[in-house]
């Protein structure tokens, strides 16, 4: 019947065959050739919402067909609901696992509509179904990473080095996984075998790139940029990392270059992002602010678009909530009358650290960069970045104070203080012959209260800047998704303020515990205050901190290339040639009785 229908059906036009098939299906509704047939002519003449009734209709007369259900997804795909295919391909994988069609449409959906829970579910089902597809795999480890959960993403892409030991592409890959989760020398020793096999790859040359510029190897980095753009014109996150490194110094080939790729619609809108962002600061440098605040702005339009996506909306009454629990949740706590789970929070009866961190908090791109170069520029000091896991420890303790209240708030710190103390400690990384570790997660400025109850013995520094610097830095770079305000200038001065407020709470409570870095003052007259925070940080003076442009480290934020040039005042009052543009921030930087925050 198939045959004779398809013969029929190539002998005609497409509205002749759609009303052939039409009336075949009328006569006969269970007919699976005839509705399959018509399905398919009627997707592929783009009638997507009758294609997926025949379909449907036809799954009432045979329950999980595995081929029409694989086609009602097809379609599904293509409507305006889009994710509402995921149900279908999981029905078709449950009736036919062995089909691995079910299993690559299904991951290429959910990728595509940033599902990454949804994904995961696919792709661990995926694995069990076809334990010898290294896509499976591939899969799940892009599941991992897109939560952020880089050793997980590792180990899941470890069978794909397995299946494909000797693929550049993957090896390039595993590469990548091991530089997210700042592992150099396992990315170091995967590309060395990947140059062995493929050297003038474009993928390896780029990544190549992202190594040396983390690493802080500048030149390296730049040739390495430069060799993959001449592998591959038009490669989007080349010229992104091209214009990091140069700090925006491009030339007119390169920012046409750009300009025509952020402006291409069918550029994925990530890399969009990134060269928006890109161009902006080469338009800047050329003093051309009225369209390099153009670029910045559409940036981060796009970027909120994404984040939106995914469910990552700025709320600001949640944020306020925040700075109403916090004081509530410390207040007193290890003043009162011990009870005996409280003992725990005193200082003598806390597990004694192997490296005693020391935290730089603030707002970001307040230079908190800056301070942790010059505290790992010292002989005993390791500087680890922006560590996770305070910050995680606190979220679960607001979704506590949120959920159940302040009391069940304060009852969880009494009960976890030392487990939260050890969870942290052994999350820190493994270095050798270091004394102190230097945690720069900038969020770090909610959690002081909890600093002091679980490491009474850390020194913890707050970087203090000009608000317009650090609103207007924030906003000229592309944050993640885990930073809904730094999309849009009022939802960036409405942050501030907040996290002036709790930083403020917390300076009155906590004043003799916190030292205060000035960040104009550190870079007008960097000698005393750097020997002023060495002092404070219970370290010895040691000249190489004068000097943290010379300490070659990974650094793994915005600041990687700034850091590598002497301490200077050129980053500072950036913000003075666009405040024709920033009145939105400035408005917002107020407080609730019209009085600014320290803005200018």
């Amino acid at each position: 019947m198939q045959q004779h229908v398809t013969k029929a059906s190539e002998a005609l036009t497409a509205p002749e065959s759609i009303v052939r098939l039409r009336i075949e299906v009328a006569r006969n509704p269970g007919d699976l050739d005839a509705s399959l047939m018509l399905g398919s002519v009627l997707y592929q003449a783009g009638d997507y919402a009758e294609s997926a009734s025949v379909f449907e209709s036809l799954l009432r007369h045979h329950p999980d067909h595995p081929q029409a259900l694989l086609l009602l997804a097809r379609t599904v795909a293509r409507s305006e609901r889009p994710m509402d295919a995921l149900p279908i391909l999981a029905r078709a994988q449950h009736v036919d696992p062995a089909n691995v069609l079910v299993w690559q449409v299904a991951a290429a959906l959910a990728s595509g509509g940033r599902r990454w829970l949804e994904l995961l579910r696919i792709a661990q089902g995926w694995t069990q179904a076809h334990p010898d597809a290294h896509e499976a795999w591939q899969a799940l480890s892009r599941a991992h990473f897109e939560e952020s959960r880089f050793s997980d993403a590792i180990a899941a892409y470890q069978p794909v080095l397995t299946l494909k030991p000797d693929d550049p592409s993957c090896l390039t890959g595993a590469a990548r996984l091991a530089i997210a989760a700042q592992d150099y020398s396992q990315a170091r020793d995967r590309l060395t075998r990947a140059q062995q096999i493929a050297p003038n790859d474009a993928e390896l040359l780029y990544t190549l790139c992202r190594l040396h510029h983390l690493t802080g190897e500048l030149e390296l980095a730049e040739q390495f940029c430069r060799r993959a753009i001449a592998a591959r014109p038009g490669f989007a996150t080349a010229y992104v990392e091209l214009g990091a490194l140069c700090e925006g110094r491009l030339s007119d080939a390169e920012i046409s270059a750009i300009d025509t790729l952020f402006r291409d619609t069918r550029v994925h809108p990530e890399y969009r992002v990134m060269l928006g962002f890109t161009l902006g600061t080469a338009l800047d440098q050329r003093n051309d602010f009225e369209r390099a605040f153009s670029a910045w702005e559409e940036g981060n339009s796009i970027n909120q678009g994404i984040s939106e996506q995914e469910g990552f909306v700025y709320q600001p009454q949640l944020i306020e909530s925040e700075l109403a629990l916090l004081p509530e949740i410390f207040k007193d706590l290890a003043l009162e009358e011990k009870q005996e789970q409280e003992q725990d929070l005193e200082p003598n009866k806390l597990e004694a650290a192997p490296l005693r961190p020391i935290f730089v908090v603030g707002m970001p791109r307040s230079g908190t960069t800056l301070i942790e170069s010059i505290l790992a520029s010292h002989s005993q000091v390791h500087g680890a970045g922006e560590l996770p896991t305070l910050y995680d420890i606190h979220e679960e303790l607001m979704a506590v104070a949120r959920h159940q209240g302040v009391d069940a708030a304060r009852t969880l710190i009494r009960s976890h203080a030392k487990l939260w103390r050890r969870r942290y400690l052994d999350a820190l990384p493994m270095v050798d012959n270091k004394t102190h570790v230097v945690d720069k997660q900038p969020l770090n400025f909610r959690s002081i209260g909890l600093i002091r109850l679980m490491f009474p013995e850390s020194p913890i520094i707050y970087l203090q800047r000009q608000a317009m610097d650090v609103g207007f830095s924030i906003y000229r770079h592309k944050f993640s998704k885990s930073w809904p305000c730094a999309h849009r200038l009022n939802d960036i001065g409405h942050y501030y303020r907040i996290h002036e407020h709790i930083v403020s709470h917390w300076l009155h409570h906590q004043q003799a515990s916190v030292h205060v870095v000035d960040y104009a003052e550190l870079v007008r007259d960097p000698g005393p205050r750097i020997r002023e925070l060495l002092s404070f940080s219970k370290l010895d003076f040691e000249n190489a901190c004068l000097s943290p442009h010379k300490t070659r480290r990974p650094v793994a934020t915005f600041s990687a290339v700034q850091v590598q040039n002497p301490v200077t005042t050129a980053y500072s009052d950036r913000f003075a040639h666009y405040t024709d543009w920033l009145s939105p921030l400035q408005q917002a930087l107020k407080n609730e009785n019209g009085d600014g925050v320290n803005t200018f």
